[in-house]
């Protein structure tokens, strides 16, 4: 798999010593992510949506050092997504696309200030983020089929 273009944007790292604790910790947090998410979404929807988007981006980090890479200074967000993308391949296109739009949403919502989502939104989202980490756990057992996850 080639990485070249991202990393020469500077949305990846190539890093050689990362190691499968890394991966764990990073999904381990996804999943703390999306159980927080659901727990605020009465009290705070907005946030509850930034974590959701978090649990993505823990996931897909995690994901990519299995790979010796890790989010760079410019664009980490896109490259990042751009990068599980490749990886996941086409079963995984639909959820790296809400992926990408949850991105842009969080983007509003962090730096326009401005929030534009329903509660069942929200939820739909959080079943989508859920499927995604599942993804991701599954590609990093298939990578690691020594390696128990969890």
């Amino acid at each position: 798999m080639n990485f070249k273009d991202l990393i020469a944007k500077g949305g990846l790292i190539a890093e050689k010593q990362i190691g499968s604790d890394q991966v764990e910790r990073y999904l381990k947090r996804a999943r703390k992510d999306l159980s927080t998410a659901k727990k605020i979404l009465v009290i705070d929807p907005p946030a509850s949506l930034d974590l959701v988007y978090k649990a993505m981006f823990h996931s897909a980090n995690g994901l990519i050092r299995l790979y010796g890479l890790r989010p760079g200074r410019i664009g980490q967000h896109k490259a990042l997504i751009e990068a599980v993308g490749r990886i996941l391949g086409k079963p995984a296109e639909a959820l790296v696309l809400k992926f990408d739009k949850l991105r842009q949403k969080r983007n509003y919502f962090e730096y326009g200030a401005g929030f534009r989502s329903s509660k069942d939104e929200i939820k739909n989202t959080t079943k989508l983020a859920k499927q995604f980490l599942k993804l991701v756990e599954r590609n990093v057992q298939d990578k690691n089929p020594q390696k128990r996850l969890f």
